[in-house]
């Protein structure tokens, strides 16, 4: 009969776990790339290029076709707004919240796989690393949306009358809350499976 290979010698688990270090490290390089270039425009320019998504009022243009009109309602704003001291405080803020965030969720994420390769799979570090791996994914729910809060309001202070033409989209992250709920869930299956591990050992 068919058996599962341990994790270490588990072809897949270790491309996942080899994928995962080269996002840890290519992210190290990334983010000193984007601050330096961050740091260029918003102190070595006077103004910034900016871009949002927005729902428009009315449609762009609609297209007839057989049984049905497609309307294209949704458009790219591209501005260029002044390096003022708000704009820069708010580009650093959510460039380093941004790193922080992956950071700690690719650390835990990790710690994790190795962890499983260490010992079983069912252990109280297991679970204590994906319930902080769940925590730091779910928070960039928040952050979308506190980006969508910024970009309002940088859009109606450089355009006043935009309300009347389009509005800002809201990115509310669900896709984040989703992978958030489905690691959670996992806790429920690896807290499970560390409590039959615990009884097993009692009666051995």
């Amino acid at each position: 009969m068919y058996k599962t290979p341990p994790a270490h010698r588990n072809r897949i688990f270790h491309a996942f776990r080899w994928l995962v270090e080269a996002c840890w490290y290519i992210n190290f390089g990334l983010m000193a790339i984007g601050l330096y270039f961050l740091i260029k425009t918003m102190f070595g320019e006077s103004s910034a290029d900016f871009s949002a998504l927005v729902r428009l009022n009315a449609p762009l243009s609609s297209i007839p076709v057989p049984g049905a009109t497609i309307e294209a309602k949704d458009a790219m704003v591209h501005l260029h707004v002044p390096n003022n001291l708000f704009n820069q405080v708010t580009a650093f803020l959510f460039f380093f919240l941004f790193e922080i965030l992956l950071i700690s969720a690719l650390y835990n994420i990790r710690r994790v796989l190795r962890s499983l390769l260490a010992q079983s799979p069912f252990s109280g570090e297991t679970i204590y690393r994906l319930r902080l791996t769940a925590l730091f994914i779910g928070l960039f729910a928040p952050y979308n949306l506190l980006l969508s809060v910024t970009q309002c309001a940088i859009v109606q202070d450089q355009i006043p009358q935009a309300g009347e033409t389009f509005s800002v989209n809201w990115n509310l992250g669900i896709p984040y809350i989703i992978v958030a709920v489905v690691i959670y869930l996992l806790v429920d299956v690896f807290r499970y499976g560390l409590q039959l591990q615990q009884e097993n050992e009692a009666f051995i």
